[in-house]
């Protein structure tokens, strides 16, 4: 099982981001991004797609100005993408917000995926 993770920098759709009209023709969704990560999906990965918890889109990214955080104007641009075995291995998939919150913290938080493996 293998799982391609991490910050693409590119979000997916446009539910994928607060307000998508504040991005149009800017960064994250151009469609060279776009089609690119389309790309990685199509040779056979699957979206592991966190469950939401505290907001309906598990964003993981917020920008450090205009209180975004608190207003959950986010983006979900750190993904995991998985083969078939590991996908069928999660049993969870959530995005930690705590561990945006606060003083120093990343302007992302991490994508925790939980798997239950056979040995």
């Amino acid at each position: 099982p293998f799982a391609v993770l991490g910050d693409f920098n590119v979000i997916p759709t446009d539910e994928d981001v607060w307000d998508i009209a504040a991005f149009t023709g800017s960064t994250h969704v151009t469609e060279p991004e776009r089609t690119a990560l389309a790309t990685l999906r199509e040779t056979g990965l699957t979206d592991v797609y966190p469950r939401a918890l505290k907001y309906e889109v598990p964003y993981t990214y917020w920008d450090y100005r205009a209180l975004a955080f608190p207003k959950n104007r986010g983006q979900r641009i750190d993904l995991v993408y998985a083969d078939a075995a590991f996908a069928d291995a999660v049993t969870d998939a959530y995005v930690d917000r705590n561990e945006r919150k606060g003083t120093g913290a990343s302007d992302h938080a991490p994508v925790v995926v939980d798997l239950a493996l056979d040995s």
